[in-house]
């Protein structure tokens, strides 16, 4: 294999496998993986982070209120997940005071809370 196949492998296997390059030609997945960006459970600063979401105005709180979509479960641990990630997708950056990370295929959307992607 010449080294610039192996470096278009390499290339390509950091962008989320969305191509494949096989006997010369670059054919795209149809799967191609989705990232999420989640709390790291049990973190201590969790509400902390949610609070500073909210409070800058960076994503909409609502669903993670009182009678909002995402408040079940009622925990720091998914309220700072759906926010985490709602940020991710609109800004692409996780990070969150070491607080978050970068998932692959872990949608935890429930039947009531849809995460974006």
């Amino acid at each position: 294999m010449s080294i610039v196949k192996a470096l278009v492998l390499l290339a390509l296997a950091f962008a989320s496998s969305v191509f494949t390059l096989s006997e010369g030609r670059v054919t795209p997945l149809r799967n191609v993986a989705t990232f999420w960006c989640v709390a790291i459970d049990g973190r201590p600063n969790l509400k902390n982070d949610i609070d500073s979401l909210c409070q800058s105005g960076a994503v909409d709180c609502s669903p993670i209120q009182p009678g909002g979509n995402c408040y079940q479960p009622n925990t720091d641990d998914f309220h700072a997940s759906y926010l985490f990630n709602a940020y991710y997708q609109a800004h692409k950056t996780c990070n969150f005071n070491g607080d978050s990370m970068l998932e692959q295929n872990l949608d935890l959307s429930t039947p009531t809370c849809k995460f974006v992607r």
